[in-house]
């Protein structure tokens, strides 16, 4: 079964990364005001000092919102084959079910908001923002041991 992220998830992602850029934005033209209009050299170094440190985000910025849409890995959990195919940008990395250590599901109000996948391959996985996302958890819970398996009430980002 093949798992995607959502639209409304990719854009609010979206939305927020332009929202940090513009903040960063006039954050740095603030810190040029500063530098222009002040006369002590405390606020110019001040300012100057901001602005280096804010300015170094902007291209990364520009990166992410550009690439965003394609910034999502595709999940394929194939239970005949007994493995998870994570698959992004034409890279497939494959993992076997049984590797599965701990699964944390994490929900607000009954909906399962994401996921938290410790495994003996890679560590830690987190899935947040995937479409059928409980579909997921019921199958991760096949391969999961029940001792293992935690229900966080308590959301963490």
């Amino acid at each position: 079964m093949n798992f995607h992220v959502s639209e409304k998830y990719k854009r609010s992602g979206k939305r927020k990364a332009i929202f940090a850029a513009l903040l960063v934005v006039g954050i740095v033209s603030g810190a040029a005001w500063m530098f222009i209009v002040s006369e002590s050299m405390y606020y110019k170094i001040l300012s100057v000092v901001t602005a280096l440190l804010l300015i170094k985000h902007l291209p990364g910025a520009y990166k992410k919102i550009k690439n965003h849409d394609s910034s999502y890995p595709t999940v394929a959990i194939i239970e005949s084959e007994n493995k998870i195919d994570i698959s992004h940008k034409g890279a497939v990395v494959s993992m076997p079910l049984s590797d599965i250590e701990s699964l944390r599901i994490q929900s607000i109000k009954g909906n399962v908001k994401s996921l938290l996948l410790t495994t003996k391959s890679f560590s830690n996985l987190r899935f947040e923002g995937y479409e059928n996302l409980a579909e997921m958890a019921e199958l991760l819970k096949k391969y999961t041991p029940a001792s293992k398996i935690k229900n966080a009430t308590w959301y963490h980002r």
